[in-house]
Parts: structure tokens; C-alpha cells; sequence
């Protein structure tokens, strides 16, 4: 059994985060988002440089609706870029890759080159394009796996399935709109929490089978590499090897379930107990949920603006005596993994736009309540009764007050 401390978590769905790589000039970063666009071009799109790079890029919702093309490539450019970020500070002992993070996990451990990754994200978007039914759709539960099987199987439906096991109460199940509509309606009979999922397509169901065989189709030319780094897969069920075929994995992902839940815990009993997640999805609260005693960070907020050593990634936020006031986008995003924590909530789902009574039903005393967890872990203190908090009626405006605020405190 090899050694294993640390573990690097390359996010898929949700890892997009408008301007991510704002103010980071480092060459590592730059030469992922260069290749990312000349791969674009060769497929006839725009670069994704653009939206990772400015702040004022099109939300995740916006690109679902107007440019999944954009968006996949966008996750991949971002997983890998801050896959590059975290290794400044620590080399991993495994490379865990969620959903269509496998691509960027197999890409940074060397199976694929740069350029190749980018294409298979290419390739891959190109076949759900024109082969997935456009009535499909995606929704997460707060239930075991072995629960929302049930909820499944008493729908009936042969597109409809298990899709993500992300934690011991949190799971996704995708297929089509009326049957994962039914599901969501069902569990709501329960008094279960059901939460649509904002995915352009039904990742790792049944109906994605003729997208993959046009993907499996269309990648044959691509050349595996041996690994360089350890990878285990989720959608495999343990490790990867050189002589395992790979792009035959990423085709039969596309229907199979993610079973991150299961891989967090194998890796932990084998001695994992750092989880650094390359971005910010999610992912690090997860873990936490899943596992005792482990230590997760992200690379989000610790990016230096140019080669220079990065600041050491942090496990919490540091108290605010010391902490440097973050930028409106930091205060967004941490507001985002806050409230998804809370409210058990995949946080994709918590989107800076999203109102947060009309569409995540956070009443006037949930408002206090929550606001309680912002002030403590914002330092803000009595200013978080301020009646302005109160009246701010999404994170993005939430975030934007609290960033005005937090000067004034120091």
C-alpha cells in the first residue's frame, strides 16, 4: 500500500468562478489558460482566458444557458491553473479529479499533455452538444446514496439514475426533467431537501450513452502518456494505472456514478488527512463531512500576482487582526462554500445572483440565523445587525456591503 498524506481535488461541475485568476500574472497559470485558447481555436470557439481573468465574466448560470462549450473548458482551464497554484506550496501524494475534474486530474498527472486535455474537454462538450436529448437535467438530495436509490427505482425510469455520491447526506441524481422533477417531488413529500442543480446536461446517466460513443469516436487519435503522479479515480473505484485505458474511462463516465464519497474515505484510511482542493467547488466541505480529523484548504485567495512564492494555504480564515481584507470575489466565493455548508446545499447551487428567499427559500429567521455565521466568520461583529445586512437580497450584494465594511473594523 503506498503513502499517502496528501491529496489534491481537481473540481468539475461548479468549479467555474468568474475572474478565478484575476491578478495572477505567474507564467505557470498563463500557459495553461495560452494553450487552453489555441485549443479553442483549433475548434472553431473563443479562448476562455477572458473569463477567468475578469471579474465581470458571465456567471456559471449564464454560460449554462448561452455557452456550455465555454463553460467546460473554462472548469478544466481552472482546475488545472490551480492545480499549478497549489503545487508552489506542496507536491501531492494522490490526484483525485471530481465528475469531469477526472480530465484535469489525468491532464496534471501527465497522462495527457496540456494541449490533449483540452482537447478531450473539446471533444467531449462537441458530442453532448449534439447528442444529448435536451430534456435532462440534474438534482441533489440530502440523502444516502442507498436512500435516493430508492427514490429512483420507485420512479421508474430507464433514463434516470444514482448520479454523484458526495457525501454520508448528499447525493445527485440526473435523467430526464419530468422524472428528476418527480424525484425532487417525491422527496419533498419526505421532508427531504431537494435542490435543482444549475448542469447544461444529465452528467453519469443513461442518456448520455450515444453522446459517449461519439465521444470514444472522436478522441482515438489522442496519445496516453504514463502517469507521473498517482490519480484515483472515483468513477473507477480506486487507482489508475499506465496500463489502464483511460480514455475509455472518461467515455464510460459520462453514464457511470461518482462515487467521491467512497474515494475520500479509502484514501483517508490509507492515511490521507491534507485535502487541498484546486479551486473552490465545494469539494473541501465534502470532505469534512465525510471524513474525521483532516485538514482542507484551497488555492482560492492564497494566488500571488506574479512568480513569486504564493502565501502557505490555510486551513480557516485567519482571524481578523491579522487577515488581509479580501476582495469582493474572495468574500463571494467564501460566502458561497458558508451558506452551501449551511443550508446543505451543493454549492454551485448558491450562485452570487441567486435571491436568496425567492430562490433558496431563506426566510426572515434563517436570514438571522445565517447572518450570525457571516459575522463570526467575517469578524464583523455588532455591525452584522446593521439593518443593511438584513436588506441585502443576494450573496453578490451581501458580499459587496462586507467588503465596504471590513476596512472600518480593522
Amino acid at each position: 500500500m503506498m503513502a499517502v498524506e496528501t491529496v489534491f481535488l481537481l473540481p468539475g461541475q461548479g468549479g467555474y468562478t468568474p475572474g478565478l485568476f484575476a491578478g495572477d500574472g505567474s507564467p505557470e497559470v498563463r500557459e495553461v489558460l495560452d494553450t487552453v485558447d489555441r485549443i479553442a481555436a483549433e475548434f472553431g470557439r473563443g479562448g476562455v482566458s477572458r473569463l477567468l481573468t475578469r471579474t465581470d465574466s458571465p456567471s456559471a448560470a449564464d454560460l449554462v444557458r448561452a455557452d456550455s462549450f465555454s463553460l467546460q473548458l473554462a472548469v478544466f482551464a481552472a482546475a488545472v491553473g490551480s492545480f499549478r497554484i497549489a503545487e508552489r506550496q506542496d507536491a501531492p501524494d494522490v490526484v483525485v479529479g471530481h465528475s469531469m475534474g477526472e480530465i484535469a486530474a489525468l491532464t496534471v498527472a501527465g497522462a495527457f499533455g496540456p494541449a490533449d486535455g483540452a482537447r478531450l474537454v473539446c471533444h467531449r462538450s462537441e458530442a453532448l452538444l449534439e447528442h444529448c436529448p435536451a430534456e435532462g437535467g440534474m438534482v441533489a438530495l440530502e440523502l444516502p446514496a442507498a436512500r435516493a436509490a430508492h427514490l429512483v427505482g420507485a420512479v421508474a425510469d430507464r433514463g434516470l439514475a444514482v448520479a454523484v455520491s458526495n457525501a454520508p447526506r448528499q447525493t445527485v441524481v440526473s435523467g430526464p426533467d419530468e422524472a428528476v422533477a418527480l424525484v425532487a417531488r417525491l422527496a419533498g413529500a419526505l421532508g427531504v431537501q431537494a435542490t435543482r442543480l444549475n448542469a447544461p446536461f444529465p452528467f453519469h446517466s443513461p442518456m448520455l450513452a450515444i453522446a459517449g460513443e461519439a465521444f470514444g469516436e472522436a478522441i482515438t487519435g489522442i496519445r496516453q502518456h504514463p502517469l507521473r503522479k498517482a490519480v484515483y479515480s472515483p468513477v473507477a473505484g480506486g487507482y489508475v494505472r499506465d496500463d489502464t485505458d483511460l480514455k475509455a474511462l472518461l467515455v464510460r463516465q459520462l453514464t457511470t456514478p461518482v462515487r467521491f464519497m467512497d474515494a475520500v474515505r479509502e484514501l483517508h484510511a490509507d492515511g490521507a488527512r491534507s485535502f487541498v482542493e484546486c479551486g473552490k467547488a465545494g469539494l473541501s466541505g465534502l470532505v469534512r463531512r465525510s471524513v474525521p480529523e483532516v485538514g482542507t484548504s484551497s488555492t482560492v485567495g492564497s494566488r500571488a500576482a506574479d512568480a513569486a512564492p504564493a502565501p502557505a494555504l490555510t486551513e480557516s480564515a485567519p482571524s481578523v487582526a491579522t487577515a488581509p481584507v479580501p476582495s469582493g470575489a474572495e468574500v463571494l466565493e467564501e460566502l458561497r462554500e458558508l451558506y452551501a455548508s449551511a443550508l446543505g446545499y451543493p454549492v454551485e447551487v448558491i450562485t452570487g445572483d441567486a435571491d436568496l428567499e425567492a430562490d433558496l427559500g431563506i426566510d426572515s429567521l434563517k436570514r438571522a440565523e445565517m447572518l450570525g455565521k457571516v459575522s463570526a466568520h467575517f469578524g464583523l461583529g455588532e455591525s452584522a445587525v446593521d439593518g443593511r445586512f438584513v436588506a441585502q437580497p443576494t450573496l453578490a450584494d451581501l458580499a459587496e456591503l462586507i467588503t465596504a465594511v471590513r476596512p472600518s473594523l480593522r
